[in-house]
């Protein structure tokens, strides 16, 4: 069974690890695809620019002889006429990646747990709307976008041919969007010192008591403003009128009952389980006790094919294993009295040999002596030869 556990791990691991390569890289495509939209709407940015800065050149140079750019015929390089932009910069649908859709909702909670709703009043702090005060219209959970209500962020668009009729202008004017960092909450509250309640700019939202209903598979959250302990009601929204029609299930038809489980017959046959659990998958964990005990009495005639290799034995390996099942069934041996006397007496001798002058035999000292004698009466005949006569000169 270990085998068989440590088969799973594998499998589980190595599809684990092609999983997370198959995730970077389609990380890695919808980035380029995302990076190339992101240019795409840079570009026309850019050109509408130096489009601008020509107009306003050739304005200043010719002007009553400059053209009618107003006109239909006249566009730009990128399809749009002038003075209009495309739906796509109009309505900022490019995607977005998630960490800029966390950074957009940041003052605000998160994207899952959004803290604005649809009828709630904010105000634009930044770009060329700077300061005004509108309601969201609509709320753009993709891209983290609001529509505000107002008419000065009406802007001329180039509607797409596709969408053209032969009747309806080619510019038309919509409500331009925003993202959400771009704008915060309005709330009236009360002042603390003159009682009276006021208008103010909230620049910071957490939710706060999630509940999550489970049968009507709704959520409900309330709203504060973080170090001030303060609940911002939500906007009221208009409840959503739902209309019966022909093709409707009736109530009495989903309440019924149509199944009611038993334990006398499985709830599918035999053959059908066995392909929907697929019993030979390389992921199996759990394990009938008949294929369990099979693998065990498996390992069990393994391990004693081991054992039956062991009992196979040479003459010495069988004197060396008698020999070694007797040492161990004399145990280890016991000290008496008298050996460890003994052992006393050697340990004294040795300690006291140790600070004694070392002993040196009577025939080694005979042996320096004489010839210390020799060395003091000259030596015999050979060192009377190599010995130097007093009547040479001494060079």
């Amino acid at each position: 069974m270990d085998k068989l556990l440590r088969r799973v791990r594998m499998a589980e691991g190595m599809v684990a690890r092609r999983a997370q390569r198959k995730n970077a890289l389609l990380k890695r495509i919808t980035e380029r695809k995302q990076n190339k939209k992101n240019g795409e709407a840079f570009t026309e940015a850019i050109q509408q620019r130096k489009a601008a800065v020509e107009a306003r050149n050739e304005d200043w140079m010719l002007g009553p002889l400059a053209p009618r750019r107003e006109l239909d015929e006249i566009t730009l390089s990128n399809g749009n006429f002038f003075g209009s932009l495309s739906p796509t910069r109009a309505l900022l649908e490019s995607e977005v990646s998630e960490e800029e859709r966390k950074a957009r909702v940041a003052w605000c909670g998160s994207p899952k747990f959004l803290c604005i709703a649809p009828g709630d009043r904010v105000v634009v702090i930044e770009g060329h709307h700077k300061d005004l005060i509108g309601t969201i219209e609509k709320l753009n959970t993709r891209n983290m976008t609001v529509e505000i209500q107002s008419e000065k962020l009406k802007t001329n668009t180039t509607v797409p041919q596709f969408m053209q009729d032969g009747a309806d202008k080619p510019v038309t004017q919509i409500y331009a969007r925003l993202p959400i960092s771009s704008v915060r909450l309005v709330h009236p509250l009360k002042d603390p010192q003159t009682g009276e309640y006021r208008d103010v700019i909230i620049r910071e939202l957490r939710p706060r008591n999630i509940v999550h209903d489970r049968p009507t598979r709704t959520r409900s959250m309330r709203r504060f403003v973080p170090g001030e302990n303060i609940i911002i009601p939500w906007p009221k929204q208009e409840p959503i009128k739902r209309e019966d029609q022909p093709a409707d299930t009736l109530r009495i038809d989903v309440d019924e009952k149509t199944f009611v489980p038993t334990l006398f017959r499985p709830p599918a046959p035999q053959q059908v389980l066995d392909e929907l659990r697929n019993k030979y998958s390389i992921f199996r964990t759990r394990h009938t006790p008949e294929y369990i005990a099979k693998k065990e009495q498996e390992e069990q005639e393994k391990e004693a094919k081991k054992s039956a290799a062991k009992a196979m034995l040479t003459p010495v390996q069988e004197y060396n294993r008698k020999q070694r099942e007797l040492r161990r069934a004399r145990g280890q041996p016991a000290l008496t009295e008298e050996m460890l006397a003994k052992i006393g007496e050697v340990v004294a001798r040795n300690k006291l040999g140790h600070h004694q002058a070392p002993k040196v035999k009577e025939e080694t000292v005979a042996q320096i002596e004489k010839a210390v004698e020799q060395l003091s009466l000259g030596g015999g005949e050979e060192d009377a030869a190599t010995t130097t006569s007093p009547e040479q000169p001494k060079v």
